[in-house]
């Protein structure tokens, strides 16, 4: 189930309720049909002779899409592939990232909270990118 915030969001996007969802990076990732459109048209349109790694990308992207719609109260059914690409076992934990959302395992994304992350100030700041915190 998406929370009011999420769902608002997306629903002022998308009226009709679409979302979709694909696999990046081992999460399921729910973004608007829009944003799909656009991801599509740069990669199609941008690329003219892409690296084996990003072929990659795309290739799991695509196979991963699936369009889905949400109910009344906000909840979006899972199928069946993705929750199998997603690694998703019994409990999921959604997380919202910017514009989109992530879905993950509970234990996996526990797990990730528990590893000393790296620091990232300068990279951060290469890309003349403040913190509001």
């Amino acid at each position: 189930m998406l929370t009011p915030e999420f769902r608002d969001q997306f629903l002022a996007e998308s009226p009709d309720g679409r979302l979709v969802l694909t696999i990046y990076q081992g999460q399921i990732i729910g973004i608007t049909p829009g944003q799909w459109e656009q991801f599509v048209a740069e990669l199609e349109g941008k690329l003219s002779a892409p690296s084996t790694t990003l072929q990659h990308l795309r290739r799991v992207a695509f196979a991963g899409y699936s369009e889905v719609v949400l109910d009344k109260q906000g909840r979006i059914q899972l199928p069946t592939h993705l929750r199998k690409s997603g690694r998703l076992e019994r409990d999921v934990v959604l997380v919202g990232v910017g514009r989109c959302f992530e879905i993950w395992d509970k234990e996996r994304f526990e797990a990730l909270l528990e590893e000393s992350n790296e620091d990232v100030s300068a990279e951060l700041a290469r890309a003349d990118i403040k913190l509001p915190f």
